[in-house]
């Protein structure tokens, strides 16, 4: 059999920033025989607003790479995140300033093959008032994030699901030093000029001084301005302005006064007039923004909302304002380019997706590489998985605005009444109504069309916490008694483990305290050792 395929030798990152150097970085590592090229812009800067991430990004970024905890952490302003605090989803600050409720990480427990939230349901419906909210009665998450502790032991034991926050910018820092040791190119210039063959593919890139720059495969990871997906090929924008009404955001950074400040171990998004600010606590600061609708609040408007909100910490503070498009390019590969991050697709940054957007897209990329025929049967494949995750995605946020039940501001009456619900989430609801689990995980078939990262546990854990119930218990509950004596253990057994690891954990601080120790016992071992 011969082998006709003409193997890429020469890819050119265009952009900087933690989508460009996160792809450098995972380009390097995945492929053999490849020069790398990342050329840096100066005219586009870094929007540095995804300061969270979900946990997939361990094993999929950096236990890929290798890189261990306790070497990029303390680099990049570290800390983990046990899960998502959402509060006055329900009711307003006004109404109810301590409104609020946890999406845990981790799947819901099984009893057998029942997920022990439908046993949940036929409880508090039987004994509302008799029972703990779902996320305190089947994870024992939300009491860790409560007492604001590690979800690691100090020995370095796992006790509960994580992901992370860190200073995008400085990730960008810490991983193109880790590209470049590893042979990664780095270049400095702005690009005035793209050209292109007569069958419409990128040849090559032309600099401020006119200096050329050749390659087989360009990956643009230029930002909102996507240079080469949307201004140089053309590719049709598709909005999603008629599912999330959020469009801009104002950001500010907030330095811990106190060295000891307490470090929580979550992300908490807290729903305002028209949208929600997030609070993302990294080692010695936290970042801070107000996501809302251009159509019912103005920039200056947002900006006092925020200000009040969070009073005399911010007196003096300067705030960066931000406008973006939810939505996604038709295609993310056309011709010899990839679009990776947002010069590919945004979505409002509520479930923190836009840094799980470039390593999903770059794990799919490394499935499907091509050679220099740029195969169209891989792009389609490609193209058909990145817009099915960036639609899924969609799927899961639009949910957290329309269940919500409040209609105290006209923001909040539009989600609930006039935004257009997808179909397939309304496939979703017609499920929850009947009591019945959805979504559920087909990852062990990854050659599904519908390998899924968002599943049951995520969707529940929003709809049971605004107060969205089933409108009947999952009927096989009724034929199943082995399942009801199960959970009532497996209930109990929650709560014990619960205060176990309350009293076993250290504080999130001291487990930060103690990384940053190990960091620095390694560079002194490796000054002893040379």
């Amino acid at each position: 059999m011969k082998n006709h395929n003409k193997p890429i030798s020469k890819i050119i990152v265009l952009g900087g920033g933690s989508s460009g150097w996160i792809s450098a970085a995972y380009l390097s590592k995945a492929l053999n025989n490849v020069s790398i090229t990342v050329i840096e812009s100066e005219n586009i800067g870094r929007i540095g607003v995804g300061e969270a991430t979900i946990p997939s990004i361990k094993n999929e970024l950096f236990d890929f790479l290798e890189i261990p905890e306790e070497e990029w952490m303390p680099k990049t302003q570290g800390s983990y995140k046990i899960g998502i605090k959402y509060a006055n989803w329900r009711k307003s600050r006004n109404e109810n300033p301590n409104d609020y409720f946890y999406h845990p990480f981790g799947e819901v427990p099984l009893c057998t093959d029942i997920p022990l939230s439908s046993v949940w349901n036929l409880n508090q419906t039987l004994s509302p008032d008799k029972i703990k909210s779902y996320e305190y009665s089947c994870f024992i998450a939300p009491y860790i994030c409560d007492k604001n502790l590690s979800p690691k032991y100090l020995n370095g034991k796992k006790a509960v699901h994580h992901a992370y926050h860190f200073d995008a910018p400085l990730v960008a820092d810490f991983l193109a030093e880790w590209s470049m040791k590893r042979g990664v190119n780095q270049i400095r210039d702005n690009i005035n000029d793209v050209k292109l063959n007569s069958n419409g593919s990128i040849t090559k890139l032309v600099g401020s001084k006119g200096t050329e720059y050749e390659a087989d495969f360009f990956i643009d990871c230029t930002g909102f301005a996507s240079v080469l997906l949307e201004k140089t090929l053309k590719e049709p924008f598709v909005s999603f302005s008629e599912n999330l009404l959020t469009d801009s955001a104002v950001a500010v950074n907030i330095p811990y006064k106190e060295e000891n400040t307490e470090i929580k171990p979550y992300t908490t998004a807290t729903a305002l007039s028209s949208g929600w600010v997030w609070e993302i606590p990294l080692q010695t600061r936290s970042g801070n923004g107000y996501v809302y609708s251009s159509q019912f609040l103005s920039p200056e408007q947002a900006e006092k909302e925020l200000r009040n909100y969070f009073g005399k910490s911010v007196k003096n503070l300067s705030m960066r304002h931000i406008k973006f498009k939810s939505g996604r390019h038709e295609r993310a590969w056309v011709k010899n380019c990839v679009g990776i991050g947002l010069s590919s697709a945004f979505l409002e940054p509520l479930e923190s997706t836009g840094i799980y957007f470039v390593y999903a897209a770059l794990r799919q990329f490394i499935k499907y590489f091509p050679d220099k025929s740029n195969s169209l049967v891989l792009q389609g494949k490609f193209n058909e998985r990145m817009n099915y995750m960036v639609d899924e995605v969609r799927d899961f946020i639009v949910l957290h605005f329309c269940t919500s039940p409040r209609e105290d501001t006209p923001f909040w009456k539009a989600n609930k009444y006039d935004i257009k619900v997808p179909r397939s989430l309304q496939e979703v609801f017609n499920l929850h109504k009947e009591g019945l689990p959805f979504r559920q995980s087909y990852k062990g078939n990854l050659d599904s069309r519908f390998d899924r990262f968002w599943t049951y546990s995520n969707y529940i854990a929003i709809l049971l916490g605004v107060g969205r119930y089933p409108e009947k218990t999952q009927p096989l509950l009724s034929h199943r008694p082995d399942v009801l004596d199960l959970a009532k253990d497996m209930f109990s057994k929650i709560q014990t483990d619960a205060s176990e690891a309350i009293d076993a954990l250290p504080s999130h601080s001291e487990y930060l305290n103690a990384l940053k120790l190990d960091l620095q016992v390694s560079k002194e071992k490796i000054v002893v050792e040379v």
